[in-house]
C-alpha cells in the first residue's frame, strides 16, 4: 500500500503545480481529493492494525486546526471574544462566529487540512528510507520541468501555459504559474536539493580520485562524473529560470539560500573545498547563461525598485501598514483564516479602487487572520523544524539523510525569506511543496 500512497502523492504534487499552481479552487480540487483520499486510506488501515507505533508530531498541527475550528463555530456573546455587536436577536441568543466570513474560513480550513495531511503522508511514506530518495528526485524532476518550461517562455516568447495564453507577466518566465513570484517561490524550494545532491556526488568523486594513483584517468572514468554534471546543469537551469522570472525577492531569497547551504556544507569535514568548487562551477554556468541572454530586463526590475517605493500610498509598505492596523484590531484570534480580502476593506487606505486580496507578507497576513498567538504557533513551528534540521545536519555523517536535511534547510530558508514580501504560502501548490519539505526535514 505504501507504493500506492507514494505514487498518489507524486500525482497530487505534480497536478497542483501544473494546474496554475492550484491558485484557483477548481484547479486545486484534484490534488485535495487525492491527498485527503490517501489520508483516509491510511487512517482506515491504521485503525485495522492498531499495533503500529508511529511517533509523529501531533500537538502543533492539531492546535492550528483547532484554532480555525474555534473561529468557525458560534461563540456565546457574553464571552466577549468578538467586539462586533450581533446583527439580530437570533445572533444575540446563539452568539457570533469569530470569523468575519465563515464560508471563506471553512474553505481555508480544508486547505489547511490538506497541507497537514500531506505532511503526515510524507512522514508515513518515509518510514521506508528509500522513499525519501524518491521524493527528493520527484521534486527535482518537477523543478526541472518548470525551469525549462519557464526558459522556453522567456527565450522564445511563447507565452502560454499549455493551451492558456498568458495575460499577465508576458515578458517573464512563469512556468505553469500565473504569477512570476510564485513560480520563483517553487523553484527556490527545489533548487537547494539540486545543489546538495550535487555536493554529495562531488564528495564521492573526490574520494574516488584521491584513492587512485592516476587521478586524471580516475576522474574521467568515475561513475560519479556524469551524474554530477547532470545535477550541476539542472541547478544552473533552475536558477536561470528563477532569474528570468524577474522576481526580485525570489532571486534574493535563492542567493541567500544557496549561501546558507554552501556555508553549512563547508563546515562539514567531508565537504571542505568541495563547496567552493561546486559554487564556482554553478555561478559560472549561471553567469554564462545570463550574459548570453542579456541582463537588461532583469537589472531593470531592480533599478525601478526605488521609483516604486518613492510613490506614497502606491506600494506594499502601505498595505503592510494597513494590515498592522488589522492585527491591532484582532490581536488574539484574528479575523478568520482566509478572510483577509474581506477584513482588509475595514482598514484600507490605499488602492481604493482595487481589491487587495493579500497582504504581500505572509507573516502579517497570517497574524491578521489567526491572531498573534496563531501566527507564532505556525511560524514558530517552521523555524523550530528548520533549527532542528540544522542541528541534525551538523551531527550527521556523509549519507543521503544529510543531503536531504541540507536541502530542506535551504528550501525552508528561501521560502521564509520570500514570505517577507509575498504570499507564497497562500498558493496551494507551494504550500503543499513546503509541507513535503517540512516533513523531510523532520524525518
Amino acid at each position: 500500500m505504501r507504493r500506492i500512497v507514494e505514487t498518489g502523492l507524486y500525482i497530487a504534487i505534480w497536478t497542483a503545480v501544473l494546474a496554475f499552481g492550484g491558485a484557483s479552487p477548481p484547479f486545486f480540487f484534484p490534488t485535495q481529493f487525492i491527498i485527503l483520499g490517501l489520508g483516509v486510506l491510511i487512517l482506515s488501515a491504521s485503525l485495522r492494525t492498531p499495533g503500529d507505533d508511529n511517533h509523529f508530531p501531533i500537538l502543533i498541527p492539531f492546535s492550528l486546526v483547532a484554532l480555525v475550528l474555534l473561529q468557525i463555530f458560534p461563540i456565546p456573546v457574553f464571552l466577549g471574544l468578538r467586539s462586533a455587536a450581533p446583527s439580530s436577536a437570533l445572533a444575540t441568543q446563539r452568539g457570533n462566529a469569530l470569523s468575519i466570513a465563515p464560508y471563506q474560513t471553512v474553505s481555508a480550513l480544508l486547505l489547511l487540512i490538506t497541507y497537514v495531511t500531506t505532511f503526515y503522508l510524507v512522514l508515513w511514506i518515509c518510514e521506508r528510507r528509500e522513499a525519501k530518495r524518491r521524493i527528493v528526485y520527484a521534486l527535482l524532476a518537477l523543478g526541472a520541468f518548470e525551469a525549462f518550461y519557464g526558459l522556453v517562455q522567456y527565450l522564445t516568447g511563447w507565452q502560454q501555459i499549455f493551451l492558456y495564453v498568458k495575460k499577465y507577466y508576458v515578458q517573464d518566465a512563469t512556468g505553469t504559474y500565473i504569477n512570476r513570484n510564485h513560480f520563483a517561490g517553487f523553484l527556490e524550494m527545489a533548487l537547494p536539493f539540486a545543489i546538495t545532491t550535487g555536493l554529495r556526488r562531488a564528495s564521492a568523486l573526490r574520494r574516488g580520485v584521491q584513492r587512485s594513483e592516476t587521478k586524471a584517468r580516475s576522474l574521467l572514468s568515475s561513475p560519479e562524473l556524469l551524474p554530477l554534471a547532470g545535477l550541476l546543469f539542472l541547478a544552473i537551469a533552475i536558477f536561470a529560470g528563477l532569474v528570468f522570472s524577474r522576481s526580485r525577492m525570489g532571486i534574493l531569497s535563492s542567493v541567500v539560500s544557496i549561501a546558507v547551504v554552501l556555508v553549512l556544507a563547508g563546515s562539514s569535514s567531508t565537504s571542505k573545498g568541495i563547496g567552493a568548487v561546486v559554487a564556482a562551477l554553478f555561478f559560472l554556468g549561471v553567469m554564462g547563461i545570463v550574459v548570453w541572454v542579456g541582463t537588461d530586463p532583469v537589472m531593470n526590475r531592480f533599478e525601478i525598485l526605488g521609483q516604486e517605493y518613492s510613490q506614497a500610498g502606491q506600494n506594499r509598505i502601505s498595505i503592510w501598514r494597513d494590515t498592522l492596523g488589522l492585527v491591532r484590531q484582532h490581536p488574539l484570534l484574528g479575523t478568520g483564516l482566509g478572510t483577509f480580502s474581506v477584513a482588509y476593506t475595514s482598514v484600507q487606505t490605499v488602492f481604493l479602487t482595487q481589491l487587495v486580496d493579500h497582504a504581500h507578507c505572509d507573516y502579517l497576513e497570517v497574524a491578521s487572520e489567526l491572531g498573534l498567538p496563531g501566527a507564532m504557533l505556525l511560524f514558530g513551528s517552521i523555524f523550530w523544524i528548520l533549527a532542528r534540521a540544522v542541528r541534525r545536519y551538523r551531527k550527521s555523517e556523509d549519507n543521503f539523510d544529510s543531503v536531504v536535511w541540507l536541502g530542506c534547510i535551504g528550501s525552508i530558508a528561501a521560502i521564509l525569506l520570500h514570505s517577507l514580501a509575498d504570499f507564497n504560502l497562500y498558493i496551494p501548490a507551494n504550500a503543499v511543496v513546503l509541507a513535503v519539505t517540512l516533513a523531510l526535514a523532520w524525518m
